[in-house]
């Protein structure tokens, strides 16, 4: 269906997955409204409301590549702003499982920047749009429901500048207000009957940019990754545009830094010196920044009856991932792509009610890959807590192996690196030509 689905949409958040969504409805509806809590922010600097902007952040290759069909010559654009561009496998310095692995040439191209750059391109494109609007400095109260509180029909939104709520009635909204989204506090009977998947990770990640030499370092970016339960810290370095370095450095079940001097100890106890070597010889150039994450959550949306008509909820309002594996920024992009698939196939617009239970049964297989990779290596953590999905023991025992194979065989390394940019699924580790390759250098008593 590629007609109007109705007269108004109403994007809760001005996120990154809410701006993604708001293109996507575009397509669909008359009206998209971006109700968004902070200031208009025409400038590449973090905004207030969103503290992980001051943290290193990735855009993987599927996520490049959603953004570019939403948005024809982005990535051009964005190159041609200051972007770096590196190739994953030969510009990437990486200590995992015990061994640096071999560098490549492996064609996954990746268009690096800080997200505040990111999100000040697409705040840009979406201004080329007259039918979305940012209301910016609204915060949005509750949801407005139909007599038999079965439907969304609009949104109680508190501006700043007003005194009274104002109500705004809409045909559809998205809840993209990230981790802090008051669904569960606002639909308490639907979210009674949705459960969630949490694994209590009790993880901090620690940023400051720096500014250094970048003709001597022979890289782009640089990762020692962390190795649980033995070795609970992990550090990454990576190249930005004007020639700024995010430095960050994470651990499980830890206590983040309070000084530049704590930071520097845990860079100098991961298990390789060049991380903490690099922070000798740059030059700082912001304060020290840290955020914890307690856990890694996942709604079960799927698994309720009685969610309301005309709402879908996407990005960390419905999944939150571990951070240090650079997947958040791209599942949104995915997700707002697939709720555009959702929309395009509707036969009429009677489908809108049911479109949400569509959606989320999908929403569930993007997510899957993303969630099972992270949780998998946390569970080797025996005080990490949640619930093990069977089989883990197994999986933790075979993703080892592929681990220290990707060290020196290419077409191992090479399938990881799509694997991690969300482009192939983890069953491509699985093809006749691969597994001597993953099995040929370890005995099945390598755990």
């Amino acid at each position: 269906m590629t007609e109007s689905v109705g007269g108004r949409a109403v994007v809760v958040g001005g996120s990154i997955s809410g701006m993604l969504a708001a293109r996507v409805l575009a397509d669909f509806f008359d009206e998209v409204i971006i109700v968004e809590a902070d200031d208009a922010s025409y400038v590449k600097s973090a905004r207030k409301r969103v503290p992980q902007g001051e943290h290193s952040h990735v855009l993987l290759q599927a996520g490049q590549q959603v953004l570019e069909r939403l948005f024809p010559n982005f990535i051009t654009e964005l190159i041609a702003d200051g972007s770096v561009v590196a190739d994953f496998t030969n510009d990437l310095e990486w200590f995992h499982f015990g061994n640096w692995k071999k560098r490549f040439e492996s064609g996954i191209v990746a268009v690096q920047q800080t997200r505040p750059f990111l999100e000040w391109h697409i705040q840009r494109r979406l201004r080329q749009y007259s039918t979305i609007n940012i209301h910016h400095n609204s915060l949005v109260v509750g949801f407005i429901l139909s007599a038999d509180q079965k439907t969304i029909r609009g949104v109680k939104v508190r501006e700043s500048n007003r005194v009274s709520d104002n109500d705004i009635m809409c045909d559809f909204v998205v809840d993209a207000t990230g981790f802090g989204s008051q669904f569960r506090k606002w639909l308490p009977d639907a979210a009674s009957q949705s459960p969630m998947e949490t694994v209590k990770i009790d993880l901090f990640y620690a940023t400051r940019f720096y500014q250094t030499d970048s003709s001597k370092l022979g890289w782009k970016n640089l990762m020692i990754s962390a190795q649980l339960p033995d070795q609970p810290y992990a550090g990454v370095i990576l190249s930005f545009e004007d020639n700024k370095f995010g430095v960050t450095l994470g651990g499980y079940l830890k206590q983040p830094p309070k000084t530049d001097e704590e930071f520097m100890l845990i860079a100098q106890s991961l298990p390789e010196p060049h991380i903490h070597e690099f922070l000798r010889n740059a030059t700082p150039i912001s304060d020290l920044h840290t955020y914890r994450i307690p856990s890694q959550v996942r709604n079960r949306f799927d698994r309720a009856n009685n969610m309301p008509h005309h709402l879908v909820v996407l990005g960390d309002a419905y999944c939150r991932f571990d951070p240090l594996y650079g997947q958040g920024m791209s599942v949104a992009a995915l997700e707002a792509e697939l709720l555009g698939s959702e929309l395009r196939n509707m036969k009429d617009r009677g489908e809108l009610d049911t479109l949400h239970n569509r959606f989320y049964k999908q929403l569930v297989r993007i997510t899957q890959g993303p969630w099972d990779m992270a949780i998998t290596e946390s569970f080797r953590h025996p005080d990490i807590s949640g619930c093990r999905p069977r089989g883990v023991k197994l999986m933790q025992w075979l993703t080892r192996k592929i681990y220290r194979a990707s060290a020196n065989q290419q077409d191992v390394y090479l399938t990881l690196a799509q694997v991690m940019n969300l482009t192939k699924p983890s069953s491509a580790f699985f093809r006749p030509t691969l597994l001597p390759k993953i099995f040929v250098q370890f005995s099945s008593t390598d755990a």
